[in-house]
């Protein structure tokens, strides 16, 4: 009998430790939340962590254009990192295949970031293809010259580079261009064939002969 007494106590010592690490485990997973504050529209999101920033943008309104849909390979779907994020604490498939010059600026793609504690950031507005309405208030977009109907129909499936690969300037002066038949619709090279496509179907819509 005498030996019951040590194994019941070793058993209850076993019991308690169970249950303190698995106290200690739902601690570590209980999901907390970040606020993001975005200051092109002074808007402040409460995200659950561990989400991914650029669903998590999309989900809330804010539409960014990601030409290759999220899988890290181009730089479309940047944002400017003003706070939250210590420089240990980006890895390179934040940065992708952004510019030095981009990425002294503080630029990360957000398609590869997952939401560890609060941030402050800057969307880069050319590349937001849409903002949250708010109630009262007209949609926010980039300001753009006056534009004939059918260009402005076209400009805004452009991702808004104005990177002269095109021949042009501006994407507006693409979009005219293309409007008015002098420019090829298939122009627009680092938009790729998600662009493009969005420019057939624009340039259908407002009734521009696509060459």
């Amino acid at each position: 009998m005498a030996y019951l007494v040590p194994v019941a106590t070793m058993a209850l010592m076993a019991i308690s430790v169970a249950l303190i690490l698995g106290l200690v485990k739902n601690l570590l997973t209980v999901e907390g939340e970040a606020k993001v504050k975005i200051v092109n529209d002074g808007n402040e999101l409460v995200l659950p962590l561990e989400q991914n920033l650029m669903q998590a943008l999309k989900k809330a309104g804010y539409d960014l254009f990601a030409q290759c849909g999220g899988k890290g390979t181009c730089a479309t779907c940047r944002v400017k990192v003003l706070e939250g994020l210590k420089p240990e604490q980006i890895t390179p498939a934040m940065l992708g295949p952004l510019s030095d010059k981009l990425r002294k600026e503080g630029w990360v793609l957000s398609c590869q970031i997952s939401l560890k504690n609060d941030l402050k950031i800057e969307l880069f507005k050319p590349l937001v293809m849409g903002w949250p309405k708010v109630e009262g208030k007209a949609e926010e977009a980039p300001k753009a010259p006056a534009l004939s109907p059918a260009a402005a129909k076209l400009r805004a499936v452009l991702p808004g580079f104005d990177c002269l690969a095109c021949g042009y300037p501006t994407c507006e002066e693409f979009a005219e261009a293309l409007a008015s038949g002098k420019a090829k619709i298939d122009g627009c090279y680092p938009g790729g064939k998600p662009v493009l496509e969005r420019l057939k179907q624009a340039a259908l819509e407002a009734g521009v002969k696509a060459s």
